[in-house]
């Protein structure tokens, strides 16, 4: 029973699910991009939630519970996660095939881009809100080039830039 252990995995995961899958699913959310991909973003939110609140009922009794039973009348009867009680839930168990350590990487690349172009901005005191033309990363890993194209969209639509261009040439760097 060291619950404290787990306290700061469940805070990160609620940073990440609130700071990056919320934002950057939004307008699936929405239904911009087809009912399909509407259906598949709140079904994946519902299910972290619903496993959220069993994660987190002994930490935080009473609001995972009000929130646990609101979440728990969509699911059908004889479900193993529908019980009276969150307390009475079993946590679930872990399924390595879900994750997809390509993508992990791919995402945790993107959200440093993202970090540093957000810090960069703020240094320049040039806000989110004004469109910045072009920006450019660099990085020698054609990996970590590749990983940022393929999620280019996101960086270009979190930073409000333009144009996202990549270069290896990191000589002319300066750091200070």
């Amino acid at each position: 029973y060291r619950l404290y252990t787990v306290v700061g995995g469940l805070t990160k995961l609620l940073e990440d699910l609130t700071n990056w899958y919320m934002r950057l699913n939004r307008d699936r959310m929405r239904g911009n991009s087809g009912p399909e991909e509407a259906l598949t973003a709140l079904c994946t939110l519902y299910e972290i939630l619903l496993n959220l609140c069993v994660l987190l009922a002994p930490f935080v009794p009473f609001i995972t519970e009000f929130i646990y039973k609101n979440l728990a009348r969509a699911l059908p009867d004889g479900h193993p996660l529908k019980a009276k009680s969150v307390h009475f839930v079993m946590v679930p168990d872990y399924d390595p095939e879900a994750l997809d350590p390509e993508i992990e990487r791919a995402v945790a690349r993107m959200q440093a881009v993202v970090e540093l172009g957000r810090t960069c901005r703020e240094h320049k005191k040039v806000g989110l809100k004004t469109p910045l033309k072009k920006m450019t990363v660099f990085n020698k890993d054609p990996g970590f080039m590749s990983d940022i194209k393929t999620l280019q969209s996101y960086v270009a639509e979190e930073l409000n830039v333009v144009e996202v261009g990549y270069s290896a040439d990191t000589d002319k760097i300066t750091l200070s």
